[in-house]
């Protein structure tokens, strides 16, 4: 009697975890996918990188602000700023069907326009070739340098310096100014000139350059000419990396540049995560692995909400039923083999 109760017991949990559903979170609504817009309150986004239960919304903000900071004493790139009158900043262009003289090697130049690339193959082994393209460095006669431009005539690379940033804070505690000063590696300059020995030396505390001819120094600044200098206000503007900044703040540690600038700005989406926009907030719900629903919290997060009250009801029923249908195995099992143990007397 006691084994066919258990029996039964077990059999209709089992029955039930069988044959009752699990329900689901189920919204009336547009469904989105991976490159689609919308539109919240006065601002269009873009749908990105969805997938199983995440997501994003991105929009392209025209009247973004960009900052950077230089710190006193660091290492500017000639190629990274830009003034009237700048003597730093050299260029040297490397016609197509003429041949260029390259850190002493001479070459053949040859153009890719549409790829942004140009290559250089030496005229004594055509075996020997090297391939740069737009924004690539390029070590050019000592300097350090870096592919400006290439067309279908010609490539053109920028080479100089680096500046050196001083913030002028000797005499002030709270400087107003700085000063970007050429600072190049001699010794490589040295190197590079066939006239010269390879570098420097300090004769009776000038520092000189040595010609190879007949041992003659002369003084580094005479021979290579004096450091350009360029003295920028707070307040003032630069041009830094292609953007025209202004220079925000001036401290003894750094110099802070802003300006405009486009940018990308985005918003995670989550199951279920509200974010706000333009003062109004919002929810996610992802259907399925591709695409995702967005809807108002105010109008639609309580039936969202109940509906995962219920998942989470079932969940828990389902749960306890398992334990019904466990208990109620191991009790017949038991009975079972306690029929089957002798009996004494």
């Amino acid at each position: 009697m006691y084994l066919a109760f258990f029996v039964v017991i077990g059999a209709a949990a089992f029955g039930l975890i069988e044959t009752t559903s699990a329900p689901e979170v189920t919204m009336e609504g547009d469904s989105l996918s991976t490159g689609d817009p919308v539109t919240l309150g006065e601002r269009t986004f873009d749908v990105s990188d969805v997938g199983g239960t995440s997501g994003e919304l991105a929009w392209t903000n025209e009247s973004g602000r960009a900052t950077a900071t230089i710190d006193n004493g660091s290492e500017v790139p000639v190629t990274d700023v830009i003034w009237d009158g700048q003597t730093a900043r050299q260029t040297v262009t490397f016609e197509v069907g003429s041949a260029a003289t390259v850190n002493g090697t001479e070459y053949d130049v040859t153009t890719n326009a549409s790829a942004g690339s140009f290559t250089l193959t030496s005229t004594a082994n055509a075996s020997v070739n090297e391939s740069y393209a737009v924004g690539d460095e390029f070590a050019y006669q000592g300097y350090a340098g870096t592919v400006g431009e290439v067309t279908g005539d010609a490539a053109t690379v920028v080479y100089g310096g680096p500046y050196v940033l001083d913030v002028n804070n000797e005499s002030v505690s709270n400087p107003t100014n700085a000063t970007l000063i050429e600072s190049p590696d001699y010794d490589a300059l040295a190197a590079a000139d066939d006239a010269l020995f390879d570098q420097t030396v300090e004769v009776n505390g000038t520092r000189v350059v040595t010609y190879r001819a007949n041992n003659t120094n002369v003084p580094l600044f005479e021979y290579f000419g004096e450091p350009e200098t360029h003295t920028f206000e707070e307040n003032g503007t630069l041009a830094y990396q292609g953007n025209e900044t202004t220079i925000t703040a001036v401290s003894n540690t750094s110099v802070e540049l802003a300006w405009e600038a486009t940018q990308t700005e985005t918003i995670d989406l989550s199951e279920g995560g509200n974010f706000t926009v333009g003062g109004m907030q919002y929810f996610a719900h992802f259907p399925d692995n591709s695409s995702v629903m967005i809807f108002e919290t105010s109008e639609r997060y309580d039936e969202y909400h109940a509906q995962n009250r219920e998942i989470a009801s079932y969940e828990s029923r389902m749960i306890n039923l398992w334990g019904i249908a466990e208990i109620s195995a191991l009790a017949a099992i038991i009975l079972v083999a306690a029929a089957f143990l002798p009996v004494r007397g």
